[in-house]
């Protein structure tokens, strides 16, 4: 009976144990899009970092664009799955709607202040030609519209009327913030723009009977 030498068995179990070529495909491409931004990085460089070969990426999303839309996906599948985990004890919307702000000042100083991930992509397009660009365009605005939409049904459930107004004023003050974080490298810019917001939650809701 033979016997597998050892080191032959580490290198098998290393393999069985390694992540799948997508999740190494979506792993390279989030570290590389974000720590540089997606249109400066070619696709051989995301190859290398995943190991991955050329043919695996065609077969498994087509193309860079169809990678780009995945990474943007999963952050945002991410993003909204912590954000429920944070809010899941909270019962005030109030509550809720600043939880977004303090997930951004928590997270933006270990991300290096480099900003919304799904601003920065529109950002790359900003005149999108293809029907892919247009995708990546379409993904990137759905995360945003996704926090729109919360802070509105929060908003409307708090005070009994359709908040989207208030809502637009909340998400400027988050982006806002977001945006003078990543240009000075420091999280006053957001807690500035929680300080508006806490000021805008307590203000006393639109009297229409009026």
């Amino acid at each position: 009976m033979t016997t597998e030498p050892a080191g032959k068995k580490k290198a098998t179990a290393r393999r069985r144990n390694r992540p799948s070529p997508r999740q190494r495909l979506l792993d390279a491409a989030t570290k590389l899009f974000i720590e540089e931004g997606i249109r400066v990085i070619g696709i051989d460089r995301i190859l290398r970092e995943a190991d991955v070969a050329k043919a695996s990426l065609y077969s498994l999303l087509g193309s860079k664009d169809n990678l780009v839309i995945a990474y943007l996906e999963r952050l945002d599948e991410e993003y909204r799955q912590r954000w429920l985990d944070r809010t899941a004890g909270s019962r005030e919307e109030d509550d809720k709607i600043l939880a977004f702000f303090d997930m951004a000042i928590e997270e933006e100083p270990a991300k290096g202040f480099r900003g919304s991930p799904f601003l920065n992509a529109a950002n790359e397009y900003p005149r999108p030609e293809t029907d892919s660009e247009r995708r990546i365009v379409a993904t990137a605005t759905a995360h945003r519209q996704w926090i729109h939409d919360t802070m509105t049904q929060l908003l409307t459930k708090k005070n009994g009327y359709a908040s989207d107004a208030e809502a637009d004023q909340l998400l400027i003050f988050l982006e806002g913030g977001l945006s003078g974080a990543r240009f000075l490298r420091d999280v006053g810019p957001l807690q500035t723009g929680r300080e508006l917001a806490t000021q805008l939650l307590g203000a006393p809701p639109i009297d229409y009977s009026i």
